[in-house]
């Protein structure tokens, strides 16, 4: 079983850019935002109106990007409970939002959130494709 598609794009590293992607059944999105320095991907709940924000993940700083030159495939996917989404360039993962959990996985954790929004931060594990797809093997990890 595959998961939820919520958008599908192309940047080109350094070259602003904004995608977003909602949950169909619960009140969360995400944006993926490259300012033409960095990229951060964002959670968002919208059961707190006055943040903007609930917490956001570093994925890169354009300066230390080798293949920069070259336009990667974007995809932001969500499990089957709309829960959690998964930020994916060339098919290969770079961070998850657990909106129940309230936590943000990245293979570098940077930032940390703001203490005051109860998000959290856990380590990277290859078994976090098992919330999106159902059958072992994927190559998503």
């Amino acid at each position: 079983m595959k998961p939820y598609l919520g958008i599908t794009g192309e940047i080109s590293v350094g070259q602003p850019i904004v995608y977003e992607s909602d949950a169909l059944d619960k009140p969360y999105g995400v944006v993926f935002e490259d300012d033409g320095r960095t990229g951060y991907f964002y959670a968002r709940d919208y059961n707190l109106s006055d943040v903007p924000f609930v917490d956001a993940l570093h994925i890169y700083s354009v300066k230390g990007v080798l293949d920069s030159d070259t336009p990667s495939t974007l995809r932001i996917i969500w499990s089957h409970d709309w829960s959690k989404s998964a930020l994916l360039l060339n098919d290969m993962p770079h961070a998850i939002f657990d909106f129940e959990s309230k936590v943000g996985y990245s293979k570098d954790s940077f930032p940390e959130p703001d203490p005051r929004s109860a998000w959290r931060r856990e380590s990277w594990k290859p078994d976090l494709k098992n919330s999106f797809y159902k059958k072992s093997g994927h190559p998503f990890g």
